[in-house]
């Protein structure tokens, strides 16, 4: 509900501080507890240097050992420094089995070897336990051994560095050292066989290659043979017969094409389709033929246009074209016929060219799949002899140095016998702790404060209840050892101290809201132990000192160690008065210390004031009048209303009620129902006074007058 900052964290941290000091207090102590149960552990630390195999030592190992260490080659390498297998070999080579510390079932074995204690008498002792197979123990020790290995590097460095806990320095540092050894010739051996399956494999390769060569050789000897392939192009007899063929049965074609063209021409002539001069019909016949033809018709137009048509001449001229145009008829017959036969001995050549043409071409066929067969052998022999060759080079560059190896990483660091334990270390886990406990009690504190619901300023007061705080009376300062000083006591020992002041500006608040004459004001409190006796008497004395007669009506008196009011002569109380017997003045005692002031105690009881059912409020009434009278100013303290309803039984009878909050200790809920419980009874409730304030606890930026400014008030009060 308001702002959270620097003042308001410093009054959270003062409110529980106990709590915070406890908290990290006991923490402090588990952790303490905690380090000197610790044992010390330490580390020593080997360096590698993975080679980069970019300058190999022997050239002709180049291709085995030219891969770039890249992250991933890093990451792996280390991956396999932690790996079971790798470690297995170090324990191997130190015997680590033996060592109890890492062969864990050694020491139960000893422990259950023992003599049994008085608990396990006891309880009844377990059977001895017997040790399990080797392998089980070498797998315990590897476990062990891992658990206290790591492998590290710094970026992109090709360093390493191996580092090994135990609780023996010495033992630390050989297990250090023998890591980085055993990495060294094992990455060694691992070459070195890798080179040796490399030159065998090489060489069972080489030879298997050699005798398919040679197998091949002869397959392609073989298949030349049989399918009579030549070797060269130009003699392959067989193409060159199919050119031939080819170019006779183009000619063969062409002429039987020109005989079919000159029989057709001459089959449409003696059908009277065509004339014969527009043909390609000739023989020397039919040349004559023509020839004369041509000489009788123009003898004969020679005649018909010197004789007449009917002449004798002009006839026989005609007659002789008959006999002419029937011997060229028979001539075109017989060419039409000779043509027939031609076509026929042309076709059946045609035909036998591309029988044989056809015939050919599958043989062709038959020997250019041979051929595809042969290339195939070819190139298999090609390739066969090449990687023959490439594996006869690469063996002849790595037999030679087939037991020599380069590691893939150097020692470049020994591991030191460490002087101090890397584990714990004591002052920082401390001083860790201290602050992680410190943090740790703040938070729980925030988590406190945030579901606490206690009031601790005027401004939620009227937030909850809608009524105004008059006035925030301070705590006292703690005295220890000491008993506590009476009310009375305070406020007469320092008439200027923060307390009177906070009492007499109630005081004041509560004359400004009172402009009635003889006014009638009402403390209480919801519950017990909230400090409204001492705000009742300090109100009352406050209006003594400013000359107002008053009387304080206490229905819940508190002892006289805590007010400082000494007890009055017993046996006349009000109870008595309101009973009728004894007379009012009689039950009033006036406080000798302050002039002006008097009380009355309501009843005589154990655990102070509890109202008599009997008494009616018209008894009441009439002493209240009777007061009213005397007094110019009534003060009645109750019990607390949550508990009981004396406050509810006189509010017909007072003029202001005042509820009394103690800082910190009244919850929001305490205040919502003591305010409802005197609202049901219309009860003139003008504010609420917050008792024993604590002013660097207060939330908030609230007025709380001098005690917002201690170091002045010093000058002015009796602080």
């Amino acid at each position: 509900m308001h702002v959270i900052g620097l003042r308001e964290t410093l009054a959270l941290l003062r409110r529980h501080k106990y709590f915070i000091l406890i908290f990290v207090l006991l923490c402090i102590g588990l952790l303490m507890i905690a380090l000197a149960s610790m044992s010390n552990s330490y580390t020593a630390t080997a360096a590698l240097v993975l080679e980069r195999n970019d300058t190999p030592m022997l050239e002709a190992v180049t291709e085995l050992q030219g891969e770039v260490r890249d992250r991933s080659a890093m990451e792996t390498e280390m991956d396999i420094i932690t790996s079971r297998i790798f470690a297995g070999r170090v324990v191997d080579a130190m015997n680590l089995v033996e060592h109890p510390w890492f062969n864990t079932y050694l020491a139960a074995a000893k422990d259950a070897a023992e003599p049994p204690g008085f608990l396990d008498r006891l309880f009844g002792a377990s059977p001895p336990r017997k040790l399990p197979p080797a392998s089980v123990q070498r797998d315990q020790a590897i476990s062990m051994l891992l658990s206290r290995l790591s492998v590290t590097r710094t970026g992109e460095s090709l360093a390493v560095s191996v580092h090994v806990s135990s609780s023996d320095p010495d033992l630390s540092a050989a297990i250090a050292n023998t890591v980085a050894n055993t990495y060294v010739e094992w990455s060694r051996s691992l070459k070195k066989e890798a080179m040796t399956d490399a030159v065998n494999f090489l060489r069972d390769r080489a030879a298997q290659v050699a005798a398919r060569i040679a197998q091949n050789e002869r397959e392609i000897s073989e298949f030349s043979r049989t399918n009579e392939l030549a070797s060269d192009a130009r003699d392959d007899i067989l193409r060159q017969r199919i050119d031939g063929m080819n170019t006779q049965l183009t000619a063969a074609r062409v002429e039987l094409a020109g005989v079919r063209a000159r029989r057709d021409q001459g089959r449409i002539v003696l059908e009277g389709g065509a004339d014969l001069d527009g043909t390609t019909l000739t023989s020397p016949l039919l040349a004559s033929l023509r020839d004369n033809k041509a000489t009788l018709m123009r003898e004969r137009a020679q005649y018909a246009s010197n004789l007449g048509a009917n002449h004798p001449q002009v006839l026989k001229a005609d007659a002789e074209l008959a006999s002419v145009d029937g011997m060229i008829s028979r001539e075109i017959r017989h060419i039409v016929d000779e043509m027939s036969g031609e076509e026929a001995i042309t076709s059946d050549r045609v035909q036998q060219l591309e029988a044989q043409i056809s015939e050919l071409r599958g043989t062709l066929r038959q020997r250019s799949l041979a051929e595809i067969r042969l290339r195939e052998l070819e190139r298999d022999l090609l390739a066969d002899q090449k990687l023959h060759d490439l594996v006869v080079g690469r063996l002849g560059g790595l037999d030679p140095y087939a037991a020599v190896a380069k590691p893939s990483a150097r020692v470049v660091s020994v591991a030191a016998v460490p002087t101090q334990p890397s584990f714990p270390q004591r002052s920082r886990i401390f001083a860790g702790g201290v602050i992680g406990a410190s943090v740790l009690a703040i938070l729980l504190a925030i988590m406190v404060e945030a579901v606490d619901m206690r009031i601790r300023s005027g401004q939620r007061i009227l937030q909850i209840a809608g009524i105004p705080n008059l006035a925030s009376i301070p705590k006292g300062a703690r005295q220890w050892f000491k008993r506590r000083t009476p009310s009375l006591t305070r406020m007469l020992e320092g008439p200027r101290s923060l307390y009177t002041e906070s009492l007499r500006a109630l005081y004041l608040a509560c004359r400004v809201r009172l402009p009635v004459a003889k006014p009638i004001i009402l403390f209480a409190s919801p519950l017990p132990k909230d400090g409204s006796a001492d705000i009742a008497l300090g109100f009352a004395f406050s209006a003594a000192h400013d000359g107002v007669s008053t009387v304080l009506v206490d229905f819940d008196p508190p002892p006289p160690e805590i007010s400082g009011i000494p007890a009055g002569p017993s046996g006349c109380t009000l109870g008595d008065v309101l009973a009728g017997s004894c007379r009012l003045v009689d039950a009033v005692r006036p406080v000798p210390e302050v002039p002006g002031l008097d009380m009355i105690t309501a009843f005589e009881a154990p655990n102070g004031g509890h109202a008599d059912l009997q008494i009616r409020s018209e008894d009441m009434r009439r002493v209240i009048e009777d007061l009213r009278n005397s007094y110019d100013m009534i003060v009645i303290h109750c019990a607390p209303v949550l508990i009981l309803e004396d406050a509810n039984w006189l509010l017909p009878f007072v003029d202001a009620v005042l509820l009394v909050l103690r800082f910190g200790h009244t919850t929001e809920q305490d205040l919502t129902n003591a305010v409802s419980r005197l609202q049901i009874n219309h009860a003139p409730l003008i504010g609420t006074v917050l008792n024993r304030v604590e002013a660097h606890s207060q939330p908030g930026q609230e007025s709380l007058g001098a005690m917002n400014h201690p170091r002045q008030a010093r000058n002015y009060l009796e602080v």
